[in-house]
């Protein structure tokens, strides 16, 4: 007869595990080993102990039951496959002549288990004598006689290394594109510095020759002189928005906490001119303290206030911000009355360089938007939109609170 008492596996947890283990035992088999446990010892009769090795070969997972010689009683079906033994009778071999290439430190887990320790491990590395190499998550636990003597020992396993291979690889392309990132990163950022260069000695020597030689060009010379001036212009402002996206690339986040409110206030007088010139109008709610990066948070409103200022064509422009505090976050959103996005292009409106306007029209670069998206995703948040066209538009994006690991980081 078996038994298994609460030092081994009759304790309410484990038994809780077994049934997260072996969803598919019968629930009046469950039950019938629930009532038992409650009692403190498992005592299996003979009649109790076919259904008990009936269990123990049905159930899905690897478990074998050991005798205090370390020979096999029962296993699993599911054993035999997990472990790959091909060994149609294993009742009453030994775990050594088995699997002869155990590890040595497999003894000592065996000879604690049998003095009544409960192991396990997560995560645990066995090479094979012939080079491959495997992990596995298992655990080890002693059984009872109806004595109170330890009978021997119960083994769960899991073949894990597919999935640690799975992680590993994972890891490497992680890692690989973390890298080339970095490196795409630095030519962004060598490039977009060195073509400013060329490009100011280029528009310098176009102002030298409009100067000088102005009266005796044509209107003809002139409009090219102008077009070169533009496209120099825009030219400028696609570098110099490389070099903002990669400089946010490069710099990082410094989080504290500050005011929205002043915030608000410094971008009001920033944008001052354009507000004038456009006659509009910035409405906002009372802003919260939040936990951030003061400088990109900032850059944030502006790129998306500055948006609604210039895609823009009412007699006067409003813009309307807002803050909603939630159980684990803020919900900001900036609401103007401007020309409205189409929404077949809002799944691209964050990408970076994308325009929607001809630069005749609208300035920009399409960086904005995506630099925003970025800082935001970088805090732990998302933004969206909700636009028509003709319509005006609405940018939310949510800012988690400070999240509790970093206020535990800042205690100590």
């Amino acid at each position: 007869m078996l038994s298994v008492k609460k030092k081994g596996i009759n304790s309410k947890k484990n038994l809780n595990n077994l049934e997260e283990i072996f969803p598919k035992v019968s629930s009046s088999l469950q039950s019938a080993l629930k009532d038992e446990i409650k009692n403190e010892t498992l005592v299996i009769n003979n009649k109790e102990e076919v259904i008990f090795k009936t269990f123990i070969k049905n159930i899905p997972a690897a478990i074998a039951l050991f005798d205090k010689n370390l020979n096999y009683i029962i296993t699993s079906d599911r054993w035999t496959k997990e472990t790959n033994l091909n060994i149609k009778d294993i009742k009453g071999k030994n775990i050594y002549d088995v699997v002869p290439d155990l590890p040595q430190k497999w003894r000592k887990i065996h000879q604690n288990a049998l003095k009544g320790e409960h192991l396990k491990s997560e995560d645990d590395l066995f090479k094979r004598r012939n080079g491959s190499v495997e992990w596995w998550r298992w655990e080890a636990l002693p059984w009872y006689t109806p004595h109170g003597n330890i009978g021997g020992i119960i083994l769960f396993v899991e073949l894990i290394t597919k999935r640690k291979l799975l992680e590993k690889k994972m890891k490497e392309t992680i890692h690989a594109l973390n890298r080339s990132n970095a490196e795409l990163e630095r030519f962004a950022h060598i490039c977009a510095h060195d073509l400013n260069e060329p490009l100011r000695t280029i528009a310098n020597y176009s102002h030298i020759i409009e100067d000088e030689f102005k009266d005796k060009f044509g209107r003809q010379a002139k409009q090219y002189l102008e077009n070169i001036s533009k496209n120099i212009k825009h030219m400028s402002t696609l570098v110099n928005g490389i070099l903002t996206y990669s400089q946010y690339e490069r710099s990082g986040l410094n989080k504290s906490f500050f005011s929205l409110q002043h915030i608000m206030t410094s971008i009001k007088m920033i944008l001052e001119k354009k507000i004038n010139d456009k006659n509009a109008f910035i409405y906002s709610d009372n802003m919260p303290l939040i936990y951030g990066d003061r400088v990109f948070i900032a850059r944030v409103f502006q790129n998306l206030i500055t948006n609604a200022l210039k895609f823009n064509e009412s007699d006067i422009p409003i813009i309307y911000i807002t803050a909603k505090e939630k159980k684990s976050s803020f919900v900001f959103s900036v609401e103007d009355n401007g020309i409205g996005i189409d929404p077949k292009y809002h799944h691209k409106i964050f990408d970076l360089f994308e325009r929607l306007h001809h630069t005749s029209k609208y300035e920009g670069t399409g960086v904005g938007l995506s630099v925003s998206k970025k800082i935001i995703e970088a805090h732990g948040g998302k933004i969206w939109l909700k636009s028509s066209l003709a319509n005006g538009s609405q940018f939310f994006f949510s800012l988690p609170k400070v999240p509790q690991a970093e206020m535990d980081e800042k205690e100590t």
